[in-house]
């Protein structure tokens, strides 16, 4: 019963944990595959990717089965040459997401990995509140469908981003997606020589906190890493981190790690 009530307790600690507002667009997309469940159609899976700082969503990848790690690995390669690569990946630890051949295309592009805690999807709220928005929009498009939408499920996903795209927010001062995500001078550059710095950098500083842990193991590692991510990201700006006790669609957690 002790344990219970720790667990209960920090349950509650962590709703009341900081949250992000991602400021800058550019610098670090979200990636995560969900199932949308078409009546008696059967199903169909979308890998959906999103930049944080604008909400702007990119083609998702859609079909009747699961994507393998490959076709995930192009996806994201196709995107990267069509809008730049961010700095950051934010992603689940769901199998196919870490697939050799997508890790394969960060290390090409240099972009960092910020791997969700297990057992914790909170962690990449944002990109979670995108794929109930992407289903929301895609169900509408489907009920008016003239034909088996089955068939053209990629056309249907692309038509619903677009709308999501063009959506006026409140979050991002009554802009659209659209309008931020291509704002001219927003969007920071970083080269591979920047981007070689910056990783030594968060390396070094991941290493610190290890080195002043009794514990260790893979779970330690990972939450080192993550919280040295963020502290980068917050000293240049790109984050801002809030208290909150409800947690908005624009926000996900900050110090949500274990």
């Amino acid at each position: 019963m002790v344990e219970q009530v720790r667990q209960d307790l920090l349950a509650d600690h962590r709703r009341h944990l900081r949250r992000i507002e991602w400021v800058t667009p550019g610098v670090v997309w979200a990636m995560d595959g969900t199932q949308y469940d078409m009546d008696l159609t059967g199903k169909i899976y979308l890998c959906n990717m999103q930049d944080l700082g604008s909400r702007y969503k990119f083609l998702p990848l859609a079909g009747g089965g699961y994507p393998v790690g490959e076709q995930i690995a192009e996806h994201l390669s196709e995107s990267i040459d069509r809008y730049g690569a961010p700095l950051v990946l934010k992603r689940d630890n769901e199998g196919t997401m870490n697939h050799a051949a997508v890790n394969e295309v960060l290390r090409e592009y240099f972009i960092l990995p910020l791997n969700s805690p297990r057992d914790y999807a909170p962690y990449n709220g944002a990109i979670e509140e995108s794929q109930r928005e992407l289903k929301e929009c895609l169900r509408e498009k489907l009920a008016i469908a003239m034909s088996n939408p089955q068939n053209h499920i990629a056309a249907y996903a692309e038509s619903a981003v677009n709308d999501l795209n063009h959506r006026i927010r409140p979050c991002l001062n009554d802009r659209t997606s659209c309008q931020v995500f291509f704002e001219g001078g927003i969007k920071p550059k970083f080269s591979r020589r920047e981007r070689r710095e910056i990783y030594g950098s968060i390396r070094e500083k991941a290493e610190r906190i290890l080195s002043t842990m009794k514990q260790s193991g893979q779970a330690i590692t990972e939450s080192a890493w993550r919280i040295a991510v963020e502290s980068w990201l917050k000293s240049r700006g790109y984050i801002r981190p809030h208290i909150k006790t409800k947690v908005s669609p624009n926000f996900s957690s900050f110090l949500a790690h274990e």
